[in-house]
């Protein structure tokens, strides 16, 4: 490939959304509190393995403090090799608002072209309709999208082209 193609696609920005695993409501918890379930482990694991080139460029994985997407994280850089030194809690990715999301979005350091978010629905269905042009129902638990936009800085995005897991269409 071109050395100029080479650094402009470098310079695009990726956006994975990775939904948490599928969790507890069995217990008498907060929510932020929730553990994930023994299907929604299994989940995460085969989803990562069979998908490991959606997520082995990304130099950083942004989870939500929430117990079920922090185990998601972990499993997630386990399977695919990335290393837990990826995992970064980030506090205002425990939202359920796609206005709090995009915010979140929009204050990721340009340093980061390729960027893991692991959270919560509905915020992460409703950010996939606002910032691509494809409309869905529901992102499913332990299931990803992938966002390629145009802009090079994280503050300038406008609508991406959207990639999904199978298992959303």
């Amino acid at each position: 490939m071109n050395g100029l193609l080479t650094d402009y696609l470098l310079e695009m920005k990726t956006l994975v959304l990775f939904r948490h695993g599928k969790s507890s409501w069995d217990h008498p918890l907060d929510d932020i509190d929730r553990p994930l379930i023994l299907k929604g482990i299994k989940r995460i694991i085969n989803v990562s393995i069979k998908n490991k080139n959606i997520f082995n460029k990304s130099k950083i994985i942004m989870t939500s403090p929430a117990n079920r997407a922090v185990h998601t994280a972990f499993i997630l850089a386990r399977e695919t090799n990335l290393g837990y030194d990826r995992i970064l809690i980030n506090e205002s990715l425990y939202t359920f608002s796609s206005r709090s999301l995009e915010s979140a979005i929009r204050s990721i350091s340009d340093k980061f072209d390729y960027v893991i978010f692991v959270g919560h629905n509905p915020a992460f269905t409703e950010i996939i309709n606002k910032l691509t042009n494809l409309k869905i129902d529901n992102m499913r638990t332990a299931s990803w999208a992938k966002i390629i936009f145009n802009e090079k800085k994280w503050s300038d995005i406008s609508v991406g082209r959207v990639k999904l897991c199978e298992s959303i269409k």
